[in-house]
């Protein structure tokens, strides 16, 4: 193995170290088939005529990888190319027969005032006291988050033996989902950490260019801005490979520790469209959360302004617990608005309106949440909670509450995302979801005795911080027509779960079939869901430049 994740002494390399190694560190070209093919015109030389070849500006240099190819027959073999170092000179001969050469990149563009990626490649010619120059401009590809429109590849999850039997059955019930989506790839299972929490420690991405025969694409694996959070080095430790890097952000504002809202729950990405200011996102828009005056960790807000294509737009999160975007939202696949896409989001009113419904058919003794198993181990969701009636549900003050605070940022922030894409508001689609608040003090989640920061915020003055109430059937995962969806164990009325019926209702407004996955002791408890306990790996070969 090229990069190992341990030293000689067998102790771990640090994050930066980890991250160090990688195709392009050295001064190999490991990947042939990945680098920007250049070549240079034949020219009529005389014996003494040579040339340079070189990368500016300074930042760009020091940024990119130039190399000459000697060996044409053998182009996709690493020894066939060599460095090219600005002092590097060419002669006649080969000045003559046309100079091949590949471009790579060191490093991805991280902070555009640093070095936006353009790069000018100099061809410098002299010969009997004369020089002539030509230059010809290129721009590394930026990385792009993937949206719900393109195609799903590979499920990922983490994985489990038989002595987590929970977690194991939520693997199965994902394996079944796979199944049913038709997705032929296996399982991809994350082995080396037991962080069950597979959205939120890497985000897929990926970067592509123009080649002869289509786009030539990479996957490019975004660690989380999370520095203490060891699931995270799987980017490098497993994911890490043939076509496959990685990106970790380092430093800055909000990097140290395992803060929640830098966890990639929190990043979504809105399918391509023009914005009603007339902007267009052809390979679709970031979506983030803030919490209240807090923000994203800066290392990784700015590596994803500079990629200057998703630019993020700023939804409000900080009145959830752990505040992700994907607690609430998400985009799903429609025939109706034009985009090929709508806007699916949590809805409490229609939630409330299903208990009663359940209520005024006389049935309000059936329990809230039917779900029947064991809570050892759990103390986020409590056997009074479970034992809780629909009557004693709407009763509860503090309930309804709660549930209308939740609607009023759910409601502030479509208000947002409708003021940017070109959706009507009656093509979105409402998704019943109940919240609650753990009542909190003001510590928040954890009050960590290790010098950590705690992973969540403080509650706020006249704020709350909520969770989901039973599973929230937005926090699925979306395949085409395929959606893998919590199983919400809502209350059941003739042998028939009131509020997963009107979850399959919401979603058949956008032809979308639903599979149930059982996730109440595996992820609910824990305050997430399938969603927050899955990825996906999708297409990579996307044309963003037309």
């Amino acid at each position: 193995m090229r990069c190992p994740s341990q030293d000689l002494a067998g102790n771990p390399l640090s994050n930066h170290e980890l991250a160090s190694c990688h195709d392009a560190s050295g001064h190999l070209l490991l990947q042939p088939g990945l680098a920007a093919p250049l070549v240079t015109v034949p020219m009529n030389v005389s014996d003494s005529a040579f040339a340079y070849i070189y990368a500016t500006p300074d930042a760009a240099y020091d940024r990119v990888r130039i190399f000459v190819n000697d060996f044409p027959s053998a182009a996709n073999e690493t020894n066939a190319w060599r460095l090219v170092d600005k002092e590097f000179s060419f002669n006649a001969t080969q000045i003559r027969a046309g100079i091949t050469l590949g471009m790579d990149g060191r490093q991805f563009v991280t902070n555009a005032s640093a070095w936006d990626g353009k790069v000018t490649v100099q061809f410098d010619v002299h010969d009997d006291n004369t020089m002539a120059s030509d230059a010809v401009a290129l721009k590394i590809a930026p990385i792009l988050t993937h949206h719900h429109l393109q195609k799903v590849e590979t499920i990922v999850a983490t994985g489990a033996n038989d002595t987590d039997p929970i977690q194991q059955g939520f693997v199965n019930g994902m394996e079944a989902g796979r199944v049913a989506a038709g997705i032929t790839n296996p399982l991809y299972l994350f082995t080396q950490s037991d962080d069950i929490w597979a959205q939120d420690f890497f985000e897929p991405a990926y970067a592509s260019m123009p080649g002869p025969n289509g786009p030539i694409s990479i996957r490019v694996m975004l660690r989380s801005a999370q520095s203490t959070r060891t699931g995270g080095r799987q980017v490098f430790e497993q994911l890490r490979g043939p076509g496959i890097g990685g990106f970790q952000p380092e430093g800055g504002e909000r990097y140290f520790g395992h803060l929640e809202i830098n966890s990639y729950g929190n990043l979504e990405t809105i399918p391509p469209y023009t914005s009603k200011a007339g902007i267009k996102y052809p390979a679709g828009r970031i979506i983030q959360g803030k919490h209240f005056e807090k923000r994203t960790a800066s290392a990784m807000s700015t590596f994803l302004d500079s990629q200057g294509l998703q630019k993020p737009l700023i939804l409000e999160t900080g009145w959830l617990l752990i505040g992700h975007v994907d607690e609430f939202v998400q985009f799903v696949p429609s025939n109706k608005t034009g985009l090929g896409f709508t806007i699916a989001i949590a809805d409490t009113v229609s939630a409330i309106n299903v208990l009663n419904n359940v209520a005024a058919t006389g049935n309000g003794g059936v329990r809230a949440i039917s779900f029947n198993g064991s809570l050892d181990n759990t103390f986020l969701v409590t056997e009074e909670e479970l034992k809780t009636t629909v009557d004693e549900t709407l009763a509860n003050a503090t309930f309804i509450a709660v549930n209308a605070y939740a609607q009023k940022y759910i409601d502030l922030n479509l208000v947002t995302l409708l003021s940017e894409i070109p959706i009507q508001p009656e093509d979105v689609i409402k998704i019943p979801v109940l919240f609650k608040d753990l009542n909190l003090d003001a510590s928040g989640f954890t009050t960590r005795a290790d010098g950590l920061p705690s992973h969540t915020d403080t509650v706020m003055s006249d704020e709350h911080l909520v969770v989901a109430f039973s599973p929230a059937a937005i926090n699925g995962v979306v395949i085409g027509k395929t959606y893998l969806c919590p199983k919400p164990w809502g209350p059941v009325v003739d042998g028939k779960d009131a509020l997963e019926t009107a979850v399959r209702d919401a979603y058949a407004q956008a032809g979308m079939e639903l599979v149930m996955v059982e996730d109440f002791l595996s992820h609910h408890v824990g305050l997430g869901e399938v969603h927050c306990g899955s990825n996906t790996l999708r297409e990579t070969n996307v044309v963003w430049w037309e």
